[in-house]
């Protein structure tokens, strides 16, 4: 996206047509103020333009000459300036072709006179109508500075409207992300006997992939499956491979008990499927509500954090950890947590412990577990939740997100 300063140059093609018709203007007036019928000179009227077409041209090649010469030897070590040293440069260059031009004419003047006007020679003599000669100077750098100045304001207001174009364009296109990647969420927590379970979504400035969500399994009382999600990339393409990924996993999970075998079907098609760039890290367990166990199956997603009784350890898990869609055969393994009465268990993505402050420090799992044990005093899941997102705000500051945060809850009554 081009930067908001940006400033286009007039092409320097333009820039000499509008000296050119300048030229041509220039010629004209003076054809009109000077022209007197010539004796014995068949269409002297005609002839008379032609000289004075010639005269304006001849001048203004030297114009032109010097403006090339300031324009490729110059111009780079001006154009950061301020406006008026490079208007001032740049009508140096001119005044000096001028000049130049003004001295030559005397000898092309006489020669080209001779040639439309045989028999009559020319008195023309720049020095003595310097001032009219310098008047015309002015009158022509007033008129070119404006004509090159009009025509390169047409050229940036052409192309500020574009960039807003392409800007709205991509605001559309985020919006439109976010709406999908906002519409993978749940619209409320699960009523899951036993246990208060809330999750949260903050996506970053940029619309990422992250995701979490809650899948009734078919023929299980009660049971839940939890799947917390980050998609590679930004933007439209990782909100397109988080619906896909999303819409394999539901009709996967829906009748299957098994985390494990649930990734494994769902990676190879995305393999297939998607961008080699792209793939998508997920934790995704099956929480049985009777036996308070979960059952989960980490793809290269963060591992869970449990508080129990006053302590944090860090879940692993079992067998590789690659994300989906990395390579076409992975064979997950699960790994079965048994839970109690008061434990808390927290589903996360990386944007958390990688969230950064002014200096660049990351928030860092440490300073997470001290908010999660901090959050045990909290009424409620959502509540806790809502306390931790606190200590990272209060850690980053006026710092923008640079991803996605999600979190997911458990808490076992």
């Amino acid at each position: 996206m081009p930067d908001n300063n940006f400033q286009k140059e007039t092409p320097i093609g333009k820039e000499l047509l509008i000296w050119f018709l300048i030229a041509t203007g220039l010629a004209l007036v003076n054809w009109y103020l000077n022209y007197r019928p010539v004796p014995d000179v068949t269409a002297s009227g005609f002839r008379f333009l032609l000289l004075q077409l010639a005269y304006s041209y001849f001048v203004f090649t030297h114009i032109l000459i010097l403006i090339v010469v300031f324009r490729l030897v110059l111009w780079d070590r001006v154009k950061s300036a301020n406006r008026f040293i490079q208007e001032g440069s740049g009508l140096l260059f001119a005044f000096i072709g001028f000049i130049i031009g003004l001295y030559n004419l005397e000898w092309f003047a006489s020669f080209l006179h001779g040639q439309m006007f045989p028999g009559h020679t020319s008195d023309f003599q720049w020095s003595e109508s310097i001032i009219y000669w310098l008047g015309s100077f002015v009158a022509i750098a007033v008129i070119g500075v404006f004509a090159v100045s009009y025509y390169t304001m047409r050229l940036n207001l052409n192309e500020s409207y574009q960039i807003h174009l392409e800007r709205e364009r991509l605001k559309s296109e985020l919006d439109t992300a976010r709406e999908m990647q906002m519409g993978l969420m749940p619209s409320g927590a699960p009523d899951l006997p036993g246990f208060d379970i809330a999750g949260v979504c903050l996506p970053a400035t940029e619309v990422g992939g992250d995701y979490y969500d809650y899948i009734r399994i078919d023929g299980e009382d009660n049971a839940l499956a939890i799947a917390v999600a980050d998609v590679s990339g930004k933007g439209m393409k990782a909100a397109m491979t988080a619906v896909m990924v999303s819409g394999m996993l539901h009709v996967e999970a829906f009748h299957r008990t098994n985390s494990a075998e649930v990734l494994i079907r769902i990676n190879r098609p995305l393999y297939r499927k998607s961008d080699r760039r792209m793939f998508a890290a997920m934790l995704y367990g099956i929480l049985d509500p009777g036996k308070k166990q979960f059952s989960f199956t980490n793809a290269g997603q963060m591992p869970p954090l449990l508080l129990r009784a006053g302590r944090i350890v860090t879940i692993s898990s079992h067998g590789p950890r690659l994300p989906l869609g990395v390579t076409a055969e992975v064979n997950y393994a699960r790994k079965t947590l048994e839970l109690a009465s008061g434990d808390h268990m927290l589903l996360f993505t990386d944007g958390i412990n990688e969230a950064r402050n002014g200096d660049r420090l990351l928030f860092g799992e440490e300073r997470l577990e001290l908010a999660l044990a901090e959050s045990a005093r909290a009424p409620s899941a959502s509540a806790a939740l809502e306390m931790i997102l606190d200590r990272i705000r209060e850690f980053t500051g006026d710092e923008p997100p640079h991803d996605d945060i999600t979190m997911v809850l458990l808490r076992v009554r």
